[in-house]
């Protein structure tokens, strides 16, 4: 199916985009110059680039910015999957070491919420602040550039504009 779905769109001029998964399957996956997430870590993200694809990294160990911060019971957010605090967000690199052969086809990084565990406004922006500003970090600067304190640092520099639409409960 995914191979249909990926040569329909092909045929319409449409570049298809699908998580990791859809590289998969007996006929080889979706293919037509597809562009895969890679979610399930980064090897998964090296290997589809081998393989040809253009890949979107965005390694839930990293870039899942539902998952709790800490591995404190009472912290919000998804919890029993594993939590990402703000240096393993801000301190990975899209194209791992002794991955530099593939560096062409890392063509972004993604920073994912799912919110079914959400259920008021005042949860969504303690989980995404200041990890979200991670995210850009390890995306757009050089690495080793920031580190989780330097962020929060930085970080607060935005607090007073962006006071009332989230809580920094998060930035100790």
């Amino acid at each position: 199916m995914m191979a249909r779905m990926g040569a329909h769109l092909a045929r319409e001029g449409i570049r298809p985009a699908a998580w990791q998964e859809a590289r998969k399957g007996r006929s080889g996956g979706i293919g037509h110059n597809a562009i895969l997430f890679a979610w399930l870590g980064q090897e998964a993200g090296v290997a589809a680039a081998r393989a040809g694809y253009d890949v979107v990294m965005c390694p839930a160990q990293h870039a899942y910015l539902d998952m709790a911060h800490t591995g404190q019971r009472d912290d919000w957010g998804a919890f029993g999957v594993g939590n990402t605090d703000l240096e393993e967000t801000v301190g990975w690199n899209p194209v791992p070491e002794g991955a530099e052969d593939i560096a062409r086809r890392i063509i972004g990084v993604q920073g994912n919420f799912w919110s079914e565990f959400t259920t008021d406004d005042d949860h969504l922006w303690p989980m995404l602040m200041p990890r979200l500003l991670g995210v850009a970090t390890s995306a757009w600067s050089r690495q080793g550039v920031l580190d989780g304190p330097g962020l929060r640092t930085l970080a607060d520099g935005y607090r007073a504009s962006m006071d009332g639409f989230w809580r920094w409960n998060h930035a100790a």
